[in-house]
């Protein structure tokens, strides 16, 4: 345990003896890599520098081991010969602030086993000359596990991944794996199944902020794993928030199967500017809806045309809030009619609140767009749905005929059509509807 901690911290050691450590045999210990060339002058490291290393690996056995070496620029991978299983922490900040500008494949040597929580935990963390990676990361196979990859290459300058970056990972997923992974980094591209293969059930936030601010990122080719998953809460929450991604790939989000989660898709294209194209569907797959499930999805993006199939995998009654400002202030100029087919059921609580708001080029609404659903009214079921959509002309919506507010006459102040003025019926819509 801690066997080298802190033996050339600081040190103004500038090159390191490829068999520095060659006497190491057997299993890892905790630590025993601990901060071992933190802050040092070192410029390079070479091949299987830590020996040969067998068996269970251990928590933090690489923490901080060239944290802030600020002239490190280069490695040679691997770092130790041998196999090893996956460890808590173990490769926690291991060159986060160093100044090392690429990755060669395998420089984590090879791994086998249960993944750990943690592992790659800011691995690459503010790199601020990391700019290319060769794949995989690391030979043999490993299971996901919580946080694995959390801010793993975040801050960096890496401009392209490798499509074979995460090729080792195998499994059922886990919570928050993928979070944050390339968080503001200068990647241009994503690979089609990248993260590996994925199969059972989904994790919470696994893909969360993965991409968030990647203000290079334009595109994606999908999907972004192979295999099948079932949902879970906040699955995809802000993933590509703030990039400059310009389209969507059919089936970007892979095979999802089951009951929905709630959240699932909330803000997942927040403000991404520059998307202005999407092909459909989501996703292949069928899930059930669920509450905020679209909540913000394509909210102030540069979508200009909505495909048919976008939402085909839905199927199943209305949740609340499942619409929430889902198209909120795009560029779109029409919806397709069967755009919510696979809604159906009695109507829920802000289902479709604010969805095509502030759409200021929306032209008009098709008839029966909504005609999945029937049953009670409920309070604010179609909230401000269509406010603000000034250009909007021809009739209201409509099921077979009959006006929405012909429908459920009852209902509560909602604001559906609030400022929408160039409706054909606008002024026999009824105060609660505008």
């Amino acid at each position: 345990e801690k066997m080298f901690y802190n033996t050339f911290y600081g040190s103004a050691i500038t090159s390191i003896p490829a068999d520095l450590f060659a006497g190491i045999r057997g299993a890892p210990a905790e630590m025993m890599f601990y901060q071992t060339f933190y802050g040092s002058a070192i410029t390079s490291i070479p091949a299987n520098l830590f020996g040969t290393l067998n068996g269970d690996g251990a928590p933090r056995m690489f923490y901080q081991t060239f944290y802030n070496c600020p002239n490190l620029t280069t490695a040679d991978g691997p770092l130790f010969s041998g196999t090893i299983t996956p460890a808590e922490w173990m490769f926690y900040n291991t060159f986060s602030g160093s100044t090392i500008t690429s990755i060669p494949a395998n420089l984590f040597g090879t791994l086998n086993g249960d993944g750990a929580p943690r592992m790659f935990y800011q691995t690459f963390y503010n790199c601020p000359n990391l700019t290319t990676a060769d794949g995989p990361l690391f030979s043999g196979t490993i299971t996901p596990a919580e946080w694995m990859f959390y801010n793993t290459f975040s801050g960096s300058t890496i401009t392209s991944i490798p499509a074979d970056l995460f090729t080792g990972i195998r499994g059922a997923p886990a919570k928050s794996m993928f979070m944050g992974t390339f968080f503001s980094t200068a990647i241009t591209s994503i690979p089609a199944n990248l993260f590996g293969t994925l199969n059972g059930d989904g994790a919470p936030s696994m893909f969360a902020q993965t991409f968030y601010n990647c203000k290079n990122l334009t595109t994606a080719d999908g999907p972004l794993f192979s295999g099948t998953i079932t949902p879970a809460e906040k699955m995809f929450y802000n993933t590509f928030t703030g990039t400059a991604i310009t389209s969507i790939p059919a089936n970007l989000f892979g095979t999802l199967n089951g009951d929905g989660a709630p959240s699932m898709f909330e803000q997942t294209f927040y403000k991404c500017a520059n998307l202005t194209t999407a092909d459909g569907p989501l996703f292949s797959g069928t899930i059930t809806p669920a509450k905020d499930m679209f909540s913000n999805t394509f909210y102030n993006t540069a979508l200009t045309e909505i495909p048919a199939d976008l939402f085909a995998g839905i199927q199943g009654a209305p949740a609340s809030d499942m619409f929430d400002s889902t198209f909120y202030g795009t560029a779109i100029t029409s919806i397709p009619a069967d755009l919510f087919a696979g809604i159906r059921g009695a109507p829920a609580v802000n289902m479709f609140d604010s969805t095509f708001r502030n759409c200021y080029q929306l032209q008009s609404i098709p008839e029966n767009l909504f005609a999945g659903i029937s049953g009670p009214a409920a309070n604010r079921m179609f909230g401000l749905t269509f406010a603000n959509c000034t250009s909007l002309t021809g009739p209201s919506a409509r099921t077979n005929g009959q006006y929405l507010y012909e429908i459920w006459p009852n209902a509560y102040y909602m604001g559906t059509y609030s400022n929408a003025t160039g409706l054909s019926d606008y002024d026999q819509i009824p105060y609660e509807w505008k």
